[in-house]
């Protein structure tokens, strides 16, 4: 745990290094204007993060039975690396270009329920377990009775 603090302390002084670095590099005007743009870019894509929703949902519909783990995290991953854009440094804009690559992770089963895991085959699809009891409707002559 202290670690992570100093890491954390650590960190502004990291982005700023490397702004400076990069500002004697390739200018300041030039670093100045990636930092805006990497932000508006944060920007957007915090706005449109519908979008992330969607490519979840399309790549379960390609994808059939099989889902990946990492599929299932992209929104979480759309709007965590959104955030980092947002950050004006070079290192958080490196994390979150990471966080935008397509990892291929371990694959999920999903049942005909949508649950994770999985006792059931894909043959038992059109069986419907359950119980049932036969109800008669009453009839007018019926309900005077009553």
């Amino acid at each position: 745990m202290r670690t992570f603090l100093i890491l954390l302390l650590l960190y502004p002084f990291a982005e700023i290094a490397a702004l400076v670095a990069l500002a004697d590099h390739f200018g300041g005007l030039a670093v100045f204007v990636f930092v805006v743009l990497s932000s508006l870019l944060g920007l957007w894509m915090l706005r449109n993060q519908q979008i992330g929703a969607l490519f979840t949902l399309g790549s379960v519909m390609r994808q059939g039975e099989r889902v990946s783990l990492y599929s299932l995290l992209w929104p979480l991953r759309y709007l965590l690396a959104g955030v980092l854009f947002l950050i004006p440094g070079v290192i958080s804009d490196l994390a979150a270009v990471l966080l935008l690559l397509p990892f291929k992770g371990p694959n999920i089963a999903v049942n005909a329920r949508g649950a994770a895991g999985g006792g059931h085959s894909s043959a038992d699809n059109d069986v419907i377990d359950g119980e049932y009891t036969r109800v008669d409707k009453e009839t007018p002559s019926d309900r005077r009775l009553h």
